[in-house]
Formats: C-alpha cells, sequence, structure tokens
C-alpha cells in the first residue's frame, strides 16, 4: 500500500490525539485500498476493566448493518428470487395481504402496497426512521417520490425477504454473504459471550451496560470487527453487476443543514452533489463519486467511506457516544481532500 504510507504514518499520530481530546476510550480502523487491508486500534474497550482494543475486538457496527444487508439483498434480485420493483406485501401470504396490520404494527394501506425493495434501500418508503414505541408505522407520503431515511423500511424488508427464502434472516446472511466474504468476525445476532464485544461509552467516556441484541435487526444489529468490515468494502468496490447495481444513483437528499429538531425537514432543497444508492449514501465531487454510511447506535459510532476510482475504502468503529469527532479528520488524511459535502449526513 505504497500510496496510503503517508496517510498511515499521519494516522498513528492523528488518532491517539483525537481521542484524548474528544474522549474516546477505543478505536478500530481498517483501510482497504484495491486488495490490500491496512487495520490499526487504539485504546481500551472498556474503560472500566482496561481491556485493549485488539484486531479481534467486535464493535456495533450500527447502520453499517443497512448496506452490508443491502448487499445480500440484491443477491435475491440477481438470482431472480426478489424483484426491486414489485411491490413487497405481494411475497406474502394471502392471509397476511389481508390484515389490518401487517407484522402486528405497519398499517395496511394505499401506500404500504406500493412500497418495494427499491424504494427501502434509497430510503423512500415514506416511513420515519423509527416509530415510537406502541404506535402504528404508515408512511407518509407517495413512496418513490422523496427521500427520508428510514431503519423502519429495512426492518420491513428483513421480514418480507424471511418470507422468500423461508429461514430466518440470521441464518441466511451467514450463509449467503458472512461466510463467502470471509467475514468470520460478523454476526447480525447470536453473539458468543467468550467473544471479545466492546462496551459503549457516555460523552464523559464511562462505560454504559452492556446491551445484548439477541434478534437480528437488519438496520442496526451487525456486530464485527474494522477487519471483517473490511472484507465487505472489498466486494463493495470490486466492479460486478452486482455493485454496479448497488451504487446506481435513485434519488437526491435534501439537504441537512436546513433539517431541524423534526429531522428531516421534507420541504428542505436536495443537495445536487448528495444523494442515495441501494444501500449506501453518495456524493460527486472532484474526484469523482465515494459511497458513504453512518452508524449510530448511541455509545457505538461507526462510519464507512470508499471511492471506487480509486479502489480506496475505510471502515472506522468507536465505542463512543463522541466517535463522530474521527470522521472529518481521518476522512481528510486518507482522501487527500476536504470537500465532504456529506459530512453534514454522517455528522447529524
Amino acid at each position: 500500500m505504497v500510496m496510503m504510507k503517508t496517510a498511515i504514518e499521519s494516522l498513528q499520530n492523528l488518532v491517539p490525539n483525537l481521542m484524548e481530546t474528544a474522549v474516546i476510550p477505543g478505536v478500530s480502523l481498517a483501510i482497504v485500498q484495491n486488495d490490500d487491508i491496512w487495520q490499526a486500534q487504539w485504546g481500551v474497550s472498556n474503560a472500566t476493566t482496561r481491556q485493549p482494543v485488539t484486531a479481534d475486538t467486535w464493535f456495533q457496527a450500527a447502520s453499517l448493518s443497512k448496506p452490508v444487508f443491502a448487499y445480500a439483498v440484491l443477491q435475491l434480485v440477481l438470482a431472480g428470487q426478489l424483484d426491486l420493483d414489485t411491490p413487497l406485501i405481494t411475497y406474502l401470504s394471502p392471509a397476511q395481504q389481508s390484515s389490518n396490520l401487517l407484522f402486528d404494527h405497519i398499517v395496511n394501506d394505499d401506500r404500504l402496497r406500493q412500497i418495494t425493495a427499491r424504494h427501502v434501500l434509497s430510503h423512500t418508503p415514506g416511513f420515519p426512521n423509527w416509530a415510537a414505541k406502541g404506535e402504528t408505522l404508515k408512511s407518509s407520503f407517495t413512496p418513490g417520490t422523496r427521500f427520508s431515511y428510514s431503519g423502519e423500511g429495512y426492518q420491513l424488508l428483513q421480514r418480507v425477504v424471511e418470507h422468500i427464502v423461508a429461514q430466518p434472516a440470521h441464518d441466511w446472511i451467514r450463509a449467503t454473504l458472512l461466510t463467502p466474504l470471509s467475514m468470520t468476525d460478523a454476526s447480525f445476532t447470536g453473539l458468543k459471550t467468550d467473544e471479545q464485544i466492546a462496551f459503549g461509552h457516555d460523552k464523559a467516556g464511562q462505560p454504559v451496560n452492556f446491551w445484548e441484541i439477541d434478534q437480528m435487526g437488519a438496520a442496526f444489529s451487525l456486530h464485527c470487527s474494522a477487519a471483517a468490515f473490511a472484507q465487505f468494502l472489498l466486494a463493495a468496490l470490486r466492479p460486478s453487476p452486482l455493485t454496479n447495481l448497488m451504487l446506481s444513483p435513485q434519488i437526491q437528499v435534501n439537504d441537512n443543514s436546513s433539517y431541524d429538531d423534526d429531522w428531516p425537514n421534507l420541504d428542505a432543497p436536495t443537495n445536487p452533489r448528495v444523494g442515495w444508492s441501494l444501500g449506501f449514501g453518495l456524493q460527486t465531487g472532484p474526484d469523482g463519486e465515494s459511497f458513504w454510511h453512518w452508524g449510530d447506535n448511541g455509545t457505538f459510532k461507526a462510519c464507512t467511506v470508499g471511492q471506487v476510482e480509486s479502489g480506496t475504502a475505510v471502515a472506522i468503529f468507536t465505542n463512543s457516544q463522541n466517535g463522530d469527532a474521527l470522521w472529518q479528520p481521518i476522512l481528510e488524511t486518507i482522501f487527500a481532500t476536504t470537500d465532504w459535502p456529506a459530512l453534514d449526513w454522517l455528522n447529524r
């Protein structure tokens, strides 16, 4: 990785200083360039036990789960088992299709019956990110007409996929994606107690109660090491019918600078340089097109950015509520540019 030598040397000095300033206990980083992977770790997985972060430490990937799940779903699309533009409800049983509430909480109305896999993967089904606990979920606009980031859409798609493949989604995705991509240090559920799992930390750097995710959530439940996620990035960077489809632009996103407490502001203007594909955010710039995603499970924050033309990508995992303080300086070091309109989204 001769091209990355200078950047890597800079990161070895930069990251520990940033961690100290921002009160971030642990960081795991993986950089992919062409077919090479460079990785490094700093700090501790638990500020109380002082257990160091290692290459084998698993972090909550949070919403970095979404592009991994999207990649697996697109395998079904290319195999002819799922059509991107067929309403998802048609894949369910007749009894479910006629139910007033789909999966116990999704209002079965005309808009729901229009939602497709393309809408979910491009965040255009009209759902909020998450429905309030105990409330029913319904689409707030005609699917496909505007962007509104939604974890709920991914949860709907997961349940439909389970009907298509006739098995639990975590079993299916391990067999069809995690194992073939050599993501052995990765799981959407069923973590073993003897695995080295990072604890999340609050803004003061104190560990919080361990959050055991015992059921797969396609939108948020991936646990993995940075090295395991790098194996996924290798696949995402490799041109193929699947990655060409996955990175195809679908819609422009609303300008984050206009967002308020009711995020997202659907009336805000769209950003001509920031859009969404079938699983990733997209950014166009002088150096070509980049794909990106952030992850935020509160006390775990993660970020990934890739650039197909240069064959370069990075995955950053932290066990801190302050983790997003690292994104901009690390990205500027690796990609040698300060031109990041997507940072408004990565730092949302």
